[in-house]
């Protein structure tokens, strides 16, 4: 099984997420003192994996997603270029046939040049 940096990075992400919340509240006391109470929640196993599964889920979604994009604009890469090396291969053939007559001329030439 292949896992990506992406869907390792979200898990650690959502488990970051996921480790505790904590709430803050003041209160405004009587004398003008202010107290602070903090109340730190941390979560149950469950949720916890919930929610890095769900986040590895969506980090995969968008690998795929990420890599049916690089396929197209491969196969359209591919495709630019198999067009190109044919223009070129028929400019080949092209360039072939006129060396050949050249040189086919250019012994007609040198043998009527002999009998002469």
């Amino acid at each position: 099984m292949t896992t990506s940096l992406k869907t390792w990075f979200a898990a650690a992400v959502a488990l970051s997420f996921t480790a505790c919340s904590a709430d803050t509240t003041k209160t405004t006391n009587a004398d003008g003192t202010t107290s602070t109470t903090t109340e730190v929640t941390t979560p149950n196993i469950d949720e916890a994996g919930a929610k890095m599964g769900a986040a590895a889920e969506r980090a995969g979604e968008k690998a795929n997603a990420a890599g049916e994009k690089i396929g197209t604009k491969l196969d359209e890469a591919g495709a630019k270029l198999g067009a190109k090396m044919e223009a070129a291969g028929q400019k080949m053939d092209a360039m072939g046939d006129a060396a050949a007559k050249s040189a086919h001329q250019t012994k007609a030439n040198m043998k009527a040049a002999a009998h002469k």
